[in-house]
């Protein structure tokens, strides 16, 4: 008992420090831009620091370990396909998203085909209902934690959780998130590397665990196969191209440059954590071949047995920094997006005074905050979530690409066919994923949601060429 007295005593510490930061970081936010940009004035060090806090989340803190326990090496697909396509993300378009200075992801496609209710609305709605299934993962996973920690209802540590990161991130919106994120990233790192270092000592080194493990835990494609790989790549990578804070923090730094630089740095961090969680679930293997009853666990279950306890503390410290740092960041970016491209773009028309619009978006923060604890309680699975929010991220994938690579001058697909893929897209992607014999089929609904998305953008191509060749041939004088 006295011993996990000391562990949550040093998890308070590291709760109390991240309150006073995110609030005492919340004074820079003077404005609407403030609160959903950063002031556009963040440098390279933060953005790498706020990049791999928010994309190692409740999931791969706990699923990471897990996955190089049952999967071995060839886990690094599945924990390496998210850091290359947000690389890539930034690489391609990156710099085009800052200099518009636009908001949104939507606000990118309207910048291209022109404004359209049904362009605004349907990538913001859907992009959120990403970000809102990977929240309601972090309440879940806060819950858990505590659970293991001290015996006590999930529900408890899921309320406590949701309280923490709501109160900074309504007060002081992506200034706050950045801030606490750099904190939350220091102790992210320190806790995975040293826990992994300890976990292999523990199994007697890196060469002792690697000869122990299964012979097809040593390759790459081990022992999920070849097409469970390329789902990995299709469902985990391809999809999170649209995921938003990103996008958000290359608009939040001082210059084009800058963020994706941060970025690019991040998202390498991001890697090396991920493959340094997955090899700590192969020393665990090493240790106890097959013998632990939940590999999600391992993160925790070894901070605490080889570590004195208060330092365990702060490694758990970490687990829960990794929850609350993507939690706070989907909050915010579900706020931008459904903030200012549903509330403030469409149904208030942009006729919202400044003060009045910072005001709404700490409302809609809280209401969305409070909101998503219901997913949480009738969805507890942070698999089930994380599965439906590459699910939603799908249908808006195509269109962005459209806008942000293939057709910067909006002159190639007419916008209608933009708007159907979007909308079919959806409805395979949910079809696809509720009915299980389909889901056998193709791993879920992302990758019938990118297909059927694809086709229509592509036929939406081919008429866009005749009809552009027509109008073309109609304004060309006749010779006689």
């Amino acid at each position: 008992m006295e011993e996990t007295s000391m562990i949550i005593a040093m998890m308070i510490f590291f709760i109390i420090a991240n309150l006073a930061l995110g609030f005492w970081s919340a004074r820079r936010t003077k404005n609407s831009e403030d609160y959903m940009l950063g002031d556009r004035k963040m440098g390279t060090g933060v953005l790498i620091f706020t990049t791999f806090a928010t994309s190692l989340g409740a999931g791969d803190m706990l699923g990471y370990p897990a996955l190089g326990y049952i999967q071995g090496w060839s886990s690094l697909h599945f924990i390496l396909a998210m850091p290359v396509v947000i690389i890539i993300m930034a690489l391609t378009v990156g710099k085009r998203y800052y200099d518009l200075k636009v908001t949104t992801i939507s606000d990118l496609v309207c910048r291209i085909y022109g404004e359209n209710k049904y362009l605004r609305i349907i990538p913001s709605i859907c992009i959120s209902l990403g970000m809102l299934s990977w929240l309601a993962a972090q309440y879940s996973a806060f819950g858990k934690t505590l659970n293991l920690l001290t015996g006590a209802d999930p529900l408890i540590g899921l309320l406590i959780g949701a309280a923490l990161f709501i109160s900074y991130t309504v007060v002081g919106g992506l200034v706050s998130v950045i801030y606490t994120d750099v904190l939350q990233g220091v102790f992210l790192a320190i806790g995975v590397i040293a826990v992994f270092i300890a976990v292999t000592m523990h199994g007697g080194g890196f060469v002792e665990v690697q000869q122990g493990l299964p012979a097809d835990y040593s390759t790459f494609i081990g022992p999920v196969g070849t097409i469970t790989i390329l789902m990995f790549w299709l469902n985990k990578g391809l999809s999170r191209f649209t995921n938003f804070p990103y996008w958000q923090r290359i608009g939040s730094a001082k210059d084009s440059k800058t963020g994706i630089r941060g970025i690019i740095l991040g998202m390498v961090v991001t890697g090396i954590l991920g493959v340094a969680l997955a090899l700590t679930g192969m020393a665990a293997y090493k240790i106890n071949p097959g013998g632990m009853s939940d590999p999600e666990m391992i993160f925790a279950e070894y901070s605490v047995s080889l570590f004195p306890k208060w330092l365990a503390g702060f490694f758990l410290g970490a687990l829960w920094a990794a929850i609350l740092s993507s939690a706070a960041g989907f909050l915010n970016s579900s706020t931008t997006l459904l903030g200012h491209d549903l509330w403030f773009k469409v149904i208030k028309k942009g006729q919202r005074s400044e003060g009045a619009l910072l005001k709404d978006l700490r409302i809609i923060t809280l209401v969305i905050g409070v909101g998503t604890l219901l997913i949480a309680w009738l969805v507890p699975s942070v698999l089930s979530l994380f599965i439906w929010a590459g699910v939603w991220l799908t249908p808006p994938l195509i269109p962005v690409l459209c806008a942000a690579i293939f057709d910067k001058k909006g002159d190639k697909i007419p916008k209608n066919y933009l708007i159907l893929s979007m909308i079919l897209s959806g409805i395979v992607g949910v079809v696809f994923e509720m009915v299980p014999s389909l889901k056998a089929l193709l791993s879920g609904g992302t990758i019938p949601a990118f297909v059927t998305s694809l086709v229509i953008i592509l036929i939406g191509a081919i008429v866009g060429y005749f009809n552009k060749n027509h109008r073309n041939n109609m304004n060309t004088p006749r010779v006689l």
